[in-house]
């Protein structure tokens, strides 16, 4: 189907995919939240009624955790295999007073449906889905297709994670189509070349029996937390460069073909602080903003919680401190070394005389890289160059699809990263919300691209 059918064919059934997409967004599927276990599981079971209704064979697999949605159709021989990758869960609702309609009530207001989910990733993997439907409706498919969506994503993928390894015969494929990115901006077609990894830990610094005050035992006690501000002051030097010794080691070095691709889109400092509130000058020096977050690793405090900080005042010096801390790995990082080189320089610099304690050590998994001279990829400028005036752009992600990676290696399919998600659309944030018409664009590039491949 070329793209002026499929055009003709999604108008002819927009308000059904619409309707569709509502049903599958009023799923509770938190979770991070035990008490949605239940609706998680009605979530998947839905999907798999709904992918039968497709023509495919559909399954739940089973997981120490959340069930994985399977779907299969076998294709015409020769034909590639393209596996699929999603998510059906969803992020916490919380603050819910924040909301303007009920998160799992999805509505429509104007192009936009606002839902928890809309886009992250129950719009996008819903976009796939119904371009699939639309080419097996008009036999216009030869691939064997592979669907895997999952239910933790939001949660670190741990039951699909220790599950692959014995899922390698339904993962092989020869590409691994993902729907879990966005544009860096409305009309400007973005391919996704790389992802960062992650790892997790909680630092806590106490042994003081109680809050003191801070007349009598100031001077007396090390306070926890000035003594923790001191300990992740350690962590980057005045350049902003990780001081974590052999941090660096194993970084991947990048081409200056890759460079220039990650530098030539939209982003200016300025439209950047418009939008964000300040310039992004975070970082190591010597790079660009893009470069930054894209090809270099970093270690972030996600939050520092120790005495008092209400209103007004209270002389107390606090018996304990923790922090928070997430590194965002990049190409050749191995994560558990980068967890044990980042612990071990958090013990040589903590302070003595106070408890000290390294708690939920959490391996999110590696760095993916996609190179830019690959042949799908090519396929996919051509297919997304049918979709708009301006020329696809090529983004290295900051952020983490922790279990692509390992999916890649396991089912030997080359990673294909797209997705039409903006800015704007606000996930993981209150009033979560997808443009119909961004929805309209992956269908037609989800239509496109599987018959391309």
């Amino acid at each position: 189907m070329d793209k002026a059918a499929l055009e003709s064919y999604y108008k002819a059934n927009h308000d059904r995919f619409l309707e569709e997409w509502k049903t599958f967004l009023a799923f509770e599927s938190i979770s991070t939240d035990s008490a949605y276990n239940d609706k998680c599981t009605e979530c998947a079971q839905w999907l798999v009624t709904h992918l039968e209704g497709m023509g495919l064979h559909a399954e739940l697999l089973e997981t120490s955790t959340k069930p994985v949605v399977h779907a299969y159709k076998k294709g015409k021989d020769g034909a590639s295999t393209v596996v699929y990758y999603g998510h059906y869960d969803v992020q916490p609702v919380d603050p819910l007073d924040l909301w303007d309609t009920p998160p799992f009530e999805p509505t429509l207001r104007g192009s936009r449906l606002y839902a928890r989910g809309a886009q992250d990733n129950k719009g996008q993997t819903f976009y796939f889905l119904k371009a699939l439907e639309t080419l097996l409706a008009n036999d216009a498919l030869d691939n064997t297709i592979k669907i895997f969506i999952e239910g933790e994503e939001e949660t670190g993928s741990y039951g699909i994670t220790e599950s692959i390894p014995k899922w390698k015969d339904k993962l092989q494929g020869d590409v691994l189509m993902v729907c879990d990115t966005g544009a860096v901006a409305k009309g400007v077609p973005t391919v996704t070349m790389g992802l960062r990894g992650i790892n997790h830990l909680e630092v806590y610094m106490g042994g003081i029996k109680h809050d003191l005050h801070s007349g009598s035992h100031g001077g007396m006690v090390k306070n926890p937390a000035m003594e923790m501000a001191r300990l992740m002051a350690t962590l980057h030097d005045e350049s902003g460069r990780i001081a974590v010794e052999g941090y660096y080691d194993d970084v991947a070095n990048v081409s200056e073909q890759d460079k220039e691709l990650a530098n030539a889109g939209p982003f200016t400092e300025e439209g950047y602080k418009e939008q964000i509130g300040v310039l992004p000058t975070g970082g190591e020096d010597g790079f660009t903003a893009v470069e930054r977050k894209g090809f270099r690793p970093t270690i972030e405090i996600n939050g520092i919680h120790s005495g008092y900080g209400g209103e007004g005042n209270k002389t107390i010096i606090p018996s304990e401190a923790i922090a928070k801390v997430s590194c965002r790995l990049v190409g050749n990082q191995d994560p558990q070394k980068s967890l044990e080189q980042l612990v071990a320089h958090l013990e040589k610099h903590a302070p003595k005389d106070l408890d000290f304690e390294i708690r939920h050590k959490t391996i999110g998994g590696p760095a993916l890289l996609v190179s830019s001279t690959s042949p799908v990829i090519q396929k996919a400028a051509a297919v997304l160059d049918q979709l708009s005036d301006e020329k696809p752009v090529y983004s290295w992600e900051g952020g983490s699809i922790p279990v692509v990676a390992e999916l890649a290696k396991v089912s030997g399919a080359e990673p294909l990263l797209i997705g039409f998600g903006l800015e704007e659309d606000r996930i993981h944030a209150p009033n979560e919300s997808f443009d119909v018409d961004q929805f309209a664009l992956g269908f037609l590039y989800a239509s496109l691209m599987l018959q391309a491949l």
